[in-house]
């Protein structure tokens, strides 16, 4: 994704349009064909030479895409290219072992007057150098002294995308550098989208949501970066990351508002806007751990599991009373019993929505619904917190949910007491 500085957008009677380059234009597409063969080109070759490289294009096809803010274009496109690059250091040995041997024998030297001029030169250089050489096996250690400066690095792969994919790239990165900022957002998926998609984004990228049924389909509501006290930037992020996903389906429409440079706006979104498409190919596409993934193998290490069984979550269970609805991860059956219970696992929260929750939970339960929800520690407030905003309604857990907690809430016990896997 694009860093804060390659993001723009225009703000136009309080609605912000993120900027945007048109896959049609001709100058858009030379632009982008000539930095993927640029990278293409300097495979095998120092980062420094590829730079220089890049600066040089900024100064020749920048206008070409905006007098003024043409250089900036570059750099996010570049940016984009750098994700799609794979870098390695030129040697296998350790530069700084290296140099530092070669200032600990000089140090040894005897001083010499001024008058001779540089200690390491002539036949004193060459004795250094050659003790090093034989020490570490390196024929010329001099060019390897710096070899872990960045500029240093070697170009050792690189997945070149089409010039046009690469414009629709950066169209949906510019997107998301908008929501960033973004306080709350609201997505209305339709009928005909696939809305278990869109949930599956909003639960492996750990997002705040709210979920409401409405006649033609679900309202999700989404809370923003700038609605959090702590974990603002981990949390846009992810935030971001969902844009591709929901790119995948349609129709939908999504409104943010967003805080743009001190003043209060809003993003205006649809399926139908042109110039985005998602650059996703699967569900992992986000780099993001699969904490569900990681349960369900843990699941089935567990020995005794007693008469439960794991079942994947059956959809979506609605709480007409609250105008709300829950989105579970997985369902587990009672073999002896036919009970079932479900269990949500949640990402990022605040005591705010876990106070929420316990609300939809003690609602649903009057409905014949048990439903257990898992928090992890490090994605919220105190331990104390969780535990007073929720009074004993989630399953604390650390790094990973593991089996035994579930187990013990499914038995009725107090989850306080199950051991936590760190």
């Amino acid at each position: 994704m694009l860093r804060g500085e390659h993001v723009m957008a225009r703000l136009l009677r309080g609605r912000l349009v993120p900027h945007r380059l048109s896959p049609d234009d001709e100058h858009a597409r030379e632009v982008a064909g000539t930095l993927v063969n640029l990278y293409t080109s300097h495979l095998g070759k120092a980062r420094a030479e590829l730079e220089e490289e890049l600066s040089l294009l900024e100064e020749e096809l920048g206008p070409r895409l905006d007098a003024r803010r043409g250089f900036k274009i570059l750099r996010g496109l570049a940016k984009l290219l750098e994700e799609r690059s794979e870098w390695a250091p030129p040697t296998e040995a350790d530069p700084y072992t290296l140099r530092t041997r070669l200032f600990e024998l000089s140090a040894t030297l005897p001083e010499l007057p001024l008058a001779t001029g540089n200690l390491l030169k002539g036949g004193t250089r060459e004795d250094v150098l050659a003790r090093v050489s034989t020490e570490t096996g390196i024929e010329n250690p001099v060019a390897l002294m710096y070899a872990d400066r960045q500029g240093a690095q070697l170009l050792a792969g690189f997945d070149p995308p089409s010039a046009k994919a690469l414009i629709s790239r950066y169209n949906v990165a510019q997107v998301q550098g908008v929501l960033y900022s973004a306080r709350d957002l609201t997505v209305d998926l339709g009928s005909d989208a696939d809305a278990r998609l869109v949930f599956h984004y909003v639960k492996l990228l750990g997002l705040i949501y709210t979920l409401e049924p409405t006649p033609k389909g679900h309202r999700l509501r989404l809370d923003g970066p700038l609605s959090l006290f702590g974990g603002t930037r981990k949390y846009g992020l992810r935030l971001a990351k969902l844009l591709p996903g929901l790119l995948l389906t349609a129709p939908w429409t999504l409104h943010a508002n967003v805080s743009w440079k001190g003043r209060e706006a809003s993003l205006e979104l649809t399926s139908e806007t042109p110039g985005l498409a998602s650059h996703y190919k699967g569900l992992s596409d986000t780099g993001e751990a699969d904490v569900r993934g990681a349960f369900r193998k843990a699941w089935e290490r567990a020995k005794d599991k007693g008469e439960w069984e794991i079942e994947e979550g059956t959809g979506v269970i609605p709480v007409p009373p609250l105008k709300a609805a829950l989105v579970p991860d997985f369902a587990f059956r009672n073999a002896a019993t036919n009970e079932s219970v479900y269990l949500e696992i949640l990402g990022f929260w605040s005591e705010r929505y876990l106070v929420e929750r316990a609300t939809l939970l003690r609602e649903a339960a009057k409905r014949g619904h048990r439903i257990l929800v898992a928090a992890p520690e490090s994605l919220g407030a105190s331990v104390e917190t969780l535990s007073e905003a929720t009074r004993g309604y989630v399953i604390p857990f650390k790094s990973r949910l593991d089996a035994k907690s579930v187990l013990a809430a499914l038995g009725g016990k107090d989850t306080s007491e199950a051991t936590m896997e760190g």
